[in-house]
């Protein structure tokens, strides 16, 4: 007879030993005989109250399981991967953090941002499904016009919340780690711990020596400088980062598109892949079948025709027609992949391609994700959960900013 199993009534492992795992996994897959960045990034978590706070919460509530490695070269501040239930660390930065105070500021603000998007993480991927649904809604559809104005307008705007408060969450890593260091913590030294990151936040003037610190229109922190999740932040943080310029930007394989233009390029290309498979199957199944008219008002959705011509990738690689409704006018226009070279493949590499997905069509019968015909993020099965890597918005890349701006104390322009 065996006695009872002392495991069996072992109390569950607390969000702290938890995290201490997942530390100590990241430091065993990535050390070298030199340095352990598992040390490095427990260090780090400790400079920081909020963040530190933040992220035993996601890992209790699971929505952070692992930290990965950062593929070098990838252009890249950061990112979370809600496949992975992981952030992925910009290992230069964190190696440096460590003597760089300028870099431990930056890494604090990264994975403050970061880790606000595994709490959105679960609105993110049903804004996402929800847009994959009314495309695929439009593209079946045998009537005409197919107009993919509001469906790819609701998802660009959710994703501009979800943006926005993500900034928020690096403002108050930064803000708390200022406060760690000084109680009585200023503007000034918010804005001197992480300076290329807080130019996004507060409006420095004056003139060397007497320089002024102000939170820019909008925005307002509360008597601990903590920056609420308000409405009114959300919105006027969307206008301050989301809506920056491409050149300040820099998304996607190109590194040159701004927020709108980077899901907006996406959501261009699941239409097309979708109308494309569908009209086709139609064509072949109805002898009846008019293709219907294909609509974007790219003026209201802020979308640029060149550059999302640059950064399109139709799974066939062929041009595909729509027209341009805006200012209630209609214009034919072309999306086409070829209109520019192909981009530079990016380091952070979607796993869409690997999987096993197909295409749903209507007679019951499936298009392999591998077909002529495939359409990678497509409506399909889970797709949901395949929004990976650098060319698709669920990864939620954070960009990192230039060296000069970490180190050198800016004039106010």
């Amino acid at each position: 007879m065996t006695g009872p199993n002392p495991k069996s009534n072992a109390a569950p492992p607390t969000a702290e030993q938890k995290l201490d795992k997942i530390i100590k996994d990241f430091g065993n897959a990535n050390k070298t005989a030199n340095n352990n960045p598992g040390d490095d990034l427990a260090k780090l978590l400790e400079v920081s109250p909020d963040l530190k706070k933040r992220i035993l919460e996601s890992v209790d509530k699971g929505y952070l399981t692992k930290f990965q490695a950062l593929p070098a070269n990838s252009g890249t501040g950061g990112s979370y991967d809600p496949s992975a239930k992981a952030i992925n660390v910009p290992m230069n930065v964190l190696q440096k953090a460590s003597t760089s105070e300028r870099d431990k500021g930056e890494l604090i603000f990264v994975m403050g941002h970061e880790i606000q998007h595994s709490f959105n993480a679960a609105a993110t991927k049903k804004i996402t499904q929800d847009f994959l649904d009314g495309t695929k809604v439009l593209a079946t559809s045998k009537a005409s016009p197919h107009d993919y104005t509001k469906v790819t307008d609701d998802f660009i705007q959710a994703s501009r919340k979800d943006e926005a408060s993500a900034h928020i969450g690096g403002f108050n890593a930064i803000a708390s780690q200022a406060r760690k260091a000084n109680p009585k913590a200023t503007l000034e030294d918010i804005y001197d711990t992480a300076p290329g990151r807080m130019q996004d936040f507060i409006t420095v003037s004056g003139t060397p020596g007497n320089y002024n610190y102000a939170m820019k229109p909008g925005l307002t922190v509360d008597a601990d400088m903590s920056m609420p999740y308000s409405k009114d932040n959300v919105a006027a943080m969307g206008k301050y980062y989301f809506d920056k310029s491409a050149k300040e930007s820099r998304l996607g394989s190109n590194h040159n598109l701004d927020y709108a233009n980077f899901y907006g390029s996406w959501a261009v290309n699941v239409a097309g892949n979708n109308e494309k498979a569908y009209q086709d199957f139609y064509h072949k199944t109805d002898k009846k079948y008019t293709t219907p008219e294909v609509q974007f008002d790219m003026k209201r959705l802020g979308l640029q025709q060149d550059l999302i011509n640059q950064n399109v990738k139709f799974s066939d690689n062929k041009a595909f027609s729509y027209v341009d409704t805006s200012d209630g006018k209609k214009q034919s226009a072309t999306f086409d992949p070829n209109a520019h070279p192909a981009p530079p493949v990016s380091p952070v590499t979607s796993h869409a391609l690997a999987k096993d997905i197909k295409l749903d069509l209507p007679d019951g019968t499936s298009v392999p994700l591998n077909s002529s015909k495939a359409v990678p993020m497509s409506p399909a099965k889970n797709s949901a959960d395949l929004l990976m890597g650098d060319d698709t918005p669920s990864s939620r890349l954070l960009r990192s900013v230039p060296e000069s701006l970490k180190a050198v104390q800016p004039k106010p322009g």
